[in-house]
């Protein structure tokens, strides 16, 4: 697959095609307790949700396409998967499949057409020929990431130039259950106004946390705001708060809106604060009153930041500009805590679960008197991971497996708990 040629969403669609079987288990796995907690799963771990595209697909040549490369591709796929969820009745085979994707794609040159008129596509080549709806789909998908701007050179500028794309996937999430009139396409367009401009005060209100603005801060925000495409007096309204600051009362968000909204924005008030480079203990209260504000209890909080901070240390190799500026120790400690934390709350479970597979007991009887092969810790990792994964707090998070080597699980998974399995089998 070339995604610098055209044709590219073709060869992504027979890409995902072959795919097909493990795909639908993948989204099954991460499938939640409701419609947004699944839109999460599937998003989330992709890196859309925070602006900065990651290595997802498994496609021979994908290390060496360009990060515009990788925004496209995974825009294309994050407007699939998203139709794919709230569709009537999901595609069970690959034609069915196949017919979904057909009827996505020129929903997704009409969404674009009705809330970007800016980018709107021709229907036919200068030659008059009528184009295919995988051809309209295709310029529309590139206009649209071409509008983010290239990539700065502050990496924190670069993670949230386009992050404005999750709000495409959010709003066409309800555009494919509709049929928009010019009512309901004026709703659409001045949502994704308004959701911006709400994006812009939450970073604002998160960058004056600790009563000073950081150079990172600063940098991210002029560059978040040029990718707005905000009308200029909201734009200038912007820039005062960012330089006088908001609380978060003046935020318009509420328990009422949509828990997916809710989250995205908790989440990107966290990583506005992870923008340099540590999280303060004033940083801290704000993102606690911010989200109970929000509506989330402490252990939805938690998860949020389980989230985030999993996603950065996930994709830490991906992120090169990121290495040296932000403390990998201090990320890799406040994830490890968070994990503590969480897994002590279900203690009887993980035991249960221990208890109930004799492989991983044999693996650890086999630890405690003799050195453990590479084997041995494969297994007990594979299924230490399987065991946090369970817990229903962590279904629709990703869990950063590089991350949580062998030994770091160790230290997240209570050694009581062992204990006490062991003394009981």
């Amino acid at each position: 697959m070339n995604p610098s040629k055209s044709g590219w969403l073709s060869q992504f669609i027979d890409f995902k095609l072959a795919n097909f079987s493990k795909s639908s288990e993948y989204k099954k796995m991460h499938k939640g307790k409701h419609p947004d907690q699944s839109f999460y799963g599937l998003i989330q771990p992709t890196g859309i949700m925070y602006g900065y595209p990651v290595g997802l697909f498994g496609i021979e040549n994908e290390p060496h396409w360009t990060d515009y490369e990788k925004t496209k591709v995974l825009l294309a796929d994050s407007l699939i998967n998203v139709a794919e969820l709230y569709s009537n009745k999901a595609a069970e085979t690959e034609e069915q499949f196949l017919q979904l994707i057909e009827n996505t794609l020129t929903s997704i040159t009409e969404f674009y057409r009705g809330v970007y008129p800016e980018i709107a596509v021709s229907s036919k080549t200068w030659l008059g020929k009528k184009k295919t709806a995988y051809e309209l789909a295709e310029q529309a998908i590139e206009k649209r990431v071409s509008l983010t701007g290239t990539k700065a050179s502050n990496f924190w500028s670069s993670f949230f130039s386009r992050s404005q794309l999750f709000l495409d996937v959010y709003i066409f999430g309800q555009w494919t259950h509709t049929n928009p009139d010019n009512i309901l396409l004026e709703f659409f367009k001045g949502e994704k106004e308004e959701l911006s401009f709400t994006s812009v005060k939450v970073i604002a209100a998160a960058a004056h946390a600790n009563a000073q603005i950081e150079d990172e801060e600063r940098s991210l925000f002029e560059h978040f705001l040029t990718t707005t495409n905000l009308p200029a007096e909201k734009r200038r309204v912007a820039q005062e708060y960012f330089e006088h600051g908001m609380g978060i009362q003046e935020i318009p968000i509420q328990e009422s809106d949509p828990w997916l909204i809710r989250k995205f924005f908790l989440e990107l008030s966290a990583l506005t604060i992870w923008s340099d480079k540590k999280v303060e203990d004033a940083e801290r209260e704000f993102l606690e009153s911010f989200s109970e504000s929000l509506g989330f209890n402490s252990d939805e909080f938690e998860v949020s930041l389980i989230a985030v901070e999993g996603f950065l240390l996930q994709n830490w190799a991906q992120l090169d500009q990121l290495q040296g500026k932000i403390n990998y120790k201090a990320v890799s400690d406040e994830y490890i805590d968070l994990l503590v934390k969480m897994s002590t709350a279900h203690l009887s479970k993980i035991e249960n679960m221990v208890a109930e597979d004799y492989t991983l007991l044999a693996a650890i009887k086999k630890g405690s008197s003799n050195e453990l092969s590479e084997e041995d810790k494969k297994l007990i990792k594979s299924k230490f991971l399987n065991i946090l994964q369970s817990i229903p707090n962590f279904r629709v998070v990703m869990l950063p497996d590089e991350f949580l080597s062998y030994d770091n699980l160790l230290r997240v998974i209570p050694k009581e708990t062992i204990t006490r399995v062991l003394s009981q089998d």
